[in-house]
């Protein structure tokens, strides 16, 4: 009997620690933190996608980045113009590992790259050393934007200003120069 109960309180803590660790906050360009709680997903669709990685086919199923972080209140995710094109975001990994999108990436008038939060593949819940959340872009030629045990969704904007446009348009100007030569 004492044996079940510490099994039974193994499995809670376990359960308890799991859910804790499935917490993940998206940091919006104003500094405010959005936690991505089951509220926020509730009225998302669950995608499935296939994807490849490191010669192992496998079908991932979870939320669209651009639906999640229009839930979250980045505004606009859609029919970006002007200085809204400067906007990106850092993924991060529990271990550092870090891959930047284009918002302009994900709006489906212009980019329209498919990337999924995922938490579960081939059917079931991720394993830890992948998860809670695994970031999944199915369209990439090669594997190297999946983060694994995603730790950080971070939306931020560079601002261009008149003299970087200048030395971008002087660095092209002599690098043109330098290739006639």
């Amino acid at each position: 009997m004492r044996i079940v109960a510490i099994a039974l309180a193994i499995l809670l803590l376990s359960t308890a620690h799991a859910a804790e660790s499935a917490a993940l906050n998206i940091v919006l360009k104003d500094g405010h933190s959005v936690e991505l709680s089951p509220s926020l997903l509730a009225g998302l669709t669950r995608q499935q996608v296939v994807s490849t990685s490191h010669g192992k086919t496998a079908k991932h199923e979870g939320y669209n980045l651009r639906e999640i972080l229009k839930a979250a209140g980045v505004d606009p995710v859609e029919g970006l113009r002007g200085k809204q094109l400067a906007g990106y975001l850092t993924v991060t990994a529990t271990d550092g590992y870090t891959v930047v999108f284009a918002l302009a990436e994900l709006d489906p008038t212009l980019g329209n790259t498919q990337v999924v939060l995922a938490d579960s593949q081939d059917g079931q819940p991720l394993h830890a050393s992948d998860g809670p959340w695994r970031l999944v872009v199915p369209g990439d030629q090669r594997a190297a934007r999946p983060v694994r045990q995603v730790a950080s969704i971070r939306v931020s904007e560079q601002a261009i200003t008149k003299r970087q446009r200048v030395r971008s348009f002087v660095c092209r100007a002599e690098c043109v120069k330098m290739t006639d030569r």
